[in-house]
């Protein structure tokens, strides 16, 4: 509320009571122009009682004017309405008193059409235990569609009889079994079913004094292992790992690199280290990589690249081998050099 100002002229007396104490008296006056200005709303006041909850109204019936208005009414029959035929009128018991409202009913429409009720369809639901019915309205019909739930579980049954595992509808058949095979979950199918061995028949592996000693050489390649895996009942692929100390003397573009061939020294790859130079040598691991001198192969699953024959041996040639376009010594120390084979079914 914003402060009002206005000019006035103010008279201060001053008296004292029967006990001596101080009584001051002021006294405003203002011009006429000043005293016919309105004066500020006060502040707010307190909030009021709740009403009444409202009501709808419900026709009762006709009367024929005033005089035929109900008696005995109380404040449980607010809201209930009489047309009035006088006036067309509408005639309401407020609850306590009447209030009328003339020419407030129109002409009688015409008469609707009956309803019907029309079965839409009835659903089950296994997976429910409660019933529902569903009522919509469609103009004049009430479309009805039901949903039928199951009953309620009943006691557990008898345990089947076993069968068959590649007769169940979640097996996949379009492969068979593989030597060391698994049974797995295939995700992609959402079906089990026969899946190789995750690392294949094995492991065969080698360590340190079975290669050959410390070794420095000035040669394009140094063989410093050459290891067997006995012949297989099943066509299989060497899965290589291990690790070898490589050196290579430090000139400009000589680099020396470990190798694992299959079946000679001219074999495909099946394994490398990375490539090293400098005067000391390095232990590496060997990652697989499956390829033909600089040319990585793209493999696949029906890929016959690096694969034994069933009944057929495998030897595996490890190597250290120099770059192509390098002139200095290559070295190898056996000293944790390790090698680890799998033969993984194809």
């Amino acid at each position: 509320m914003a402060d009002i100002s206005f000019p006035a002229h103010i008279t201060v007396a001053h008296e004292t009571d029967i006990d001596g104490l101080p009584i001051l008296d002021a006294e405003i006056t203002v011009s006429d122009d000043v005293a016919v200005l309105e004066l500020p709303a006060g502040p707010a006041g307190e909030k009021g009682r709740p009403g009444r909850p409202g009501t709808t109204f419900r026709k009762m019936g006709e009367i024929p004017d005033i005089a035929g208005r109900p008696s005995g009414l109380g404040t449980e029959h607010r809201g209930q309405w009489w047309h009035r035929l006088d006036d067309d009128g509408m005639d309401v018991w407020t609850g306590d008193s009447w209030q009328h409202s003339p020419a407030a009913v129109g002409p009688k429409g015409s008469v609707a059409e009956p309803t019907s009720f029309v079965p839409a369809e009835t659903r089950h639901k296994a997976e429910l235990t409660a019933p529902a019915v569903l009522i919509e309205p469609v103009g004049a019909q009430q479309r009805i569609t039901a949903t039928a739930p199951a009953g309620l579980r009943g006691p557990k049954g008898p345990a089947g009889e076993s069968g068959p595992i590649n007769t169940a509808p979640d097996f996949d058949s379009t492969s068979g079994p593989s030597h060391g095979g698994v049974f797995a979950y295939n995700r992609a199918g959402g079906k089990f079913g026969p899946a190789p061995a995750p690392l294949g028949v094995g492991p065969w592996g080698w360590y340190e004094s079975e290669f050959i000693a410390t070794t420095e050489v000035t040669a394009s390649r140094l063989t410093v292992a050459t290891f067997t895996v006995p012949a297989q009942p099943f066509a299989w692929r060497p899965l290589v790992s291990g690790h070898l100390y490589v050196g290579a003397a430090a000139t400009a573009s000589n680099h020396a690199q470990g190798t694992v061939r299959l079946h000679n020294t001219q074999g495909q790859v099946l394994a490398t280290t990375l490539p090293v130079a400098g005067p000391r040598t390095i232990c590496l691991p060997l990652i697989g990589t499956y390829s033909e001198e600089q040319a990585t192969r793209n493999m696949s699953p029906t890929s016959t690249y690096a694969t034994v024959a069933a009944g057929q041996t495998a030897s595996l040639v490890v190597s250290v081998e120099r770059s192509q376009n390098g002139t200095g010594a290559i070295s190898f120390n056996n000293s944790r050099s390790s090698l680890v084979v799998y033969a993984r079914p194809i």
